[in-house]
């Protein structure tokens, strides 16, 4: 990016994410529409009244708010960091966005309990759940209330047309089954693997992750296993796996520490591709040792700490600053739903719940911290993923699809 348009982006640049005047087909000389914008700073918001605070709750566990060990810190405190930034340049329609976090598990009655609390808060918006298993759960009464939801999760059924979905709930991840198929190509194609072991928890997430990866894989197709999603004994799967050239491994962030820690100790030497989880802190601090990590891949939404959009960097750089840990996809993408419901408020001038709604449906190009491009597909907003990798003890990124 020339100085130029580094200019003409921060000028561009209001509400920390822009829409642009061309969409992914736009033949649109790029100095006269920049796709791509250098936030310094965030810019106050829009000068118009709103009668009421915006509220956002955030249906996601972390560990102030929860026991459950697959709970991290990243998700809210993304969001945490955006509204915080909006907050001391000026707030949103006159007043300082509120933050509500609670608990919610990924699966149970916990999961409706936690959306009856979030109800009675009287939310603006939803940010999450980050389960699809409890998102899928929910989506019927979110429309019933009328409350426009952004969730962190990936069923292909939380589309608007799916089965779950609905027009009032979006998702800011790529959809499962294709980041999967992703992972699955990348192992054929780039590494030349010809027997991939499939490991997966025995959830939808998990279940969906290796369908669409088996499809990928064809006749590269190996082993298979599945377990629960909190089991921690992982011995059986990987002896399971243990004549695989290639393991693709569906998991969570605790069960793929494990599985890839037991991948070492019973001296299983092959590339270990994982889904975005992979890319968190807690997975890389549940393993213990860097020297374990050599052969792990990660087919996650993007890699702030390893992305070539220099501001992305610079995001990265104050997120691990205040919080003490380097952010992962989701920590940006729980950043730029802030953003997006920002932006559409300052559109409409309203935080009226149809307003919302109509707005993330009309979304087409948004540029964050996570996605190159926002923009609505079905009910997904991002449709890129990358493939990254541990080098040294650090994850970085190796191909880029989609954008």
């Amino acid at each position: 990016m020339t100085a130029n348009s580094r200019r003409l982006a921060a000028a561009l640049l209001a509400l920390g994410l822009v829409t642009t005047a061309c969409s992914r087909g736009d033949d649109s000389d790029a100095d006269d529409a920049p796709s791509t914008t250098v936030p310094a700073e965030v810019e106050a918001s829009k000068d118009f009244e709103l009668d009421e605070p915006v509220k956002l709750v955030a249906m996601i566990s972390d560990p102030t708010n929860s026991s459950d060990g697959n709970a991290i810190a990243d998700f809210n405190d993304g969001a945490r960091m955006a509204i915080d930034e909006i907050n001391e340049a000026g707030g949103l329609g006159g007043h300082d966005i509120e933050l509500v976090t609670i608990d919610t598990p990924p699966v149970g009655d916990a999961v409706v309990n936690a959306l009856n609390l979030a109800v009675a808060e009287n939310p603006t918006a939803i940010l999450g759940p980050v389960s699809s298993t409890a998102t899928l759960a929910i989506t019927e009464r979110v429309a019933e209330e009328e409350i426009p939801l952004i969730h962190n999760s990936t069923d292909p059924a939380l589309a608007t047309d799916g089965e779950a979905g609905n027009e009032w709930v979006y998702a800011s991840r790529p959809r499962n089954d294709e980041a999967a198929s992703v992972a699955a190509s990348f192992l054929t194609d780039e590494l030349g693997a010809e027997n991939v072991g499939l490991l997966s928890v025995n959830a939808s997430f998990g279940q969906q992750g290796v369908a669409a990866a088996k499809e990928a894989l064809g006749s590269a197709a190996g082993a298979e296993r599945s377990f629960e999603y909190n089991a921690t004994n992982l011995s059986e799967p990987i002896q399971a796996v243990a004549d695989s050239d290639a393991v693709l491994d569906w998991g969570t962030p605790n069960t793929l520490a494990a599985s890839v820690v037991t991948a070492a100790q019973q001296g299983l030497d092959v590339p270990y591709m994982g889904p975005g989880s992979i890319g968190f802190a807690s997975f890389k601090t549940g393993v213990g040792d860097d020297s374990v990590l050599a052969n792990v891949y990660g087919t996650v939404d993007c890699i702030p700490t390893d992305d070539e959009r220099d501001y992305v960097a610079e995001w990265a750089g104050r997120f691990e600053a205040e919080f003490g840990y380097t952010p992962s996809y989701s920590a940006a993408e729980l950043y730029d739903s802030v953003f997006l419901l920002r932006h559409v408020i300052e559109a409409a001038e309203s935080a009226d719940p149809a307003a919302i709604r109509d707005g993330l449906a009309g979304i087409e190009v948004a540029t964050g911290m996570c996605a190159v491009t926002y923009r609505n597909d079905n009910g997904f907003l991002s449709q890129e993923s990358t493939v990254g990798r541990y080098e040294d003890g650090e994850f970085v990124a190796v191909k880029r699809y989609g954008g």
